[in-house]
């Protein structure tokens, strides 16, 4: 089976997918060249709201996001889908909705509560997560929107039966597999030789992406962008408070140059082409 995000897989080794969150985040990826993006639940609640990633993400914040993104980065976009959002004729529900709304691969996950909060969330029983899977797989309305099984489990219930619920999963339709849990080269070892889809899996400190290539097929910088722009805005606002003025800050910003160059990177000069086209615009360029 192919598709436009399975392509990309089997030719990146490995596939690297950026966080993005807003039409800057996007702007910024799409000009840097990278071939696909995740928008994640943890980046979107945190920038929509200032909330964590403890369940307070529904499936129309998702969705939006994914509106709004997606063509701005014109990439394929890889999605947080949390657990469908309930049980699953909701997941069902959920699946078409991002595939409408553009994703072209959505991962599901196996937790019920505590991710983010407590090292072992609580996760439901493997059949259950299965049910969720296969209504996944059935809901999607294109084969090339890919369903990915994620597994919270690893820290309740140990590396072994996580990696059972996981071939579990990929035998009720997965088209990818996610390990969420800090990773062990002989746990992803056997997944990667094991199973016949790409693995999925976040960047951890002190790994470069080349390095967790070895292991898994799509390493998703889950948190790179939101972590940026805080740490950008903290500087910047506590010089401000501090100083007084963003004095210090012009030089790297760019001052006057720096504010023009932002412009032409949100497309000022091709709206200027076009208001000239429609009449907009004299012989001089000035606003008629």
């Amino acid at each position: 089976m192919s598709s436009p995000l399975r392509d990309l897989i089997a030719l990146h080794k490995p596939l690297v997918a950026p966080s993005i969150y807003d039409g800057i985040s996007a702007a910024v990826l799409r000009d840097t060249g990278f071939s696909a993006a995740y928008v994640g639940s943890y980046a979107t609640g945190a920038t929509k709201y200032a909330v964590p990633d403890i369940g307070y993400i529904g499936v129309e914040d998702m969705a939006d996001q994914i509106r709004r993104l997606a063509p701005i980065a014109n990439v394929p976009l890889i999605v947080d889908g949390e657990g469908g959002w309930g049980n699953p004729l909701h997941v069902a529900r959920s699946i078409k909705i991002l595939e409408r709304a553009g994703a072209a691969a959505i991962h599901i996950e196996d937790h019920e509560f505590g991710k983010h909060i407590v090292m072992n969330p609580r996760i439901i029983p493997v059949g259950k997560a299965v049910d969720k899977i296969k209504a996944a797989v059935d809901a999607r309305e294109s084969e090339d929107l890919m369903i990915i099984a994620r597994t919270d489990s690893p820290g309740t219930e140990g590396a072994e039966a996580a990696l059972d619920r996981l071939f579990a999963y990929e035998q009720a339709g997965a088209d990818g597999l996610f390990y969420a849990g800090i990773p062990d080269a002989a746990v992803q070892g056997r997944l990667k030789a094991e199973s016949n889809v790409p693995i999925f899996g976040v960047d951890f400190p002190g790994q470069s992406a080349e390095e967790l290539g070895n292991l898994i097929d799509v390493v998703l910088y889950y948190g790179i962008s939101h972590l940026v722009t805080r740490a950008a805005l903290q500087r910047a606002f506590t010089v401000l408070a501090t100083e007084g003025s963003t004095v210090s800050l012009e030089e790297e910003l760019g001052g006057i140059p720096g504010i023009i160059g932002f412009d032409d990177f949100l497309g000022v000069p091709a709206a200027r082409v076009k208001a000239g086209q429609y009449g907009l615009l004299d012989e001089e360029g000035s606003a008629k």
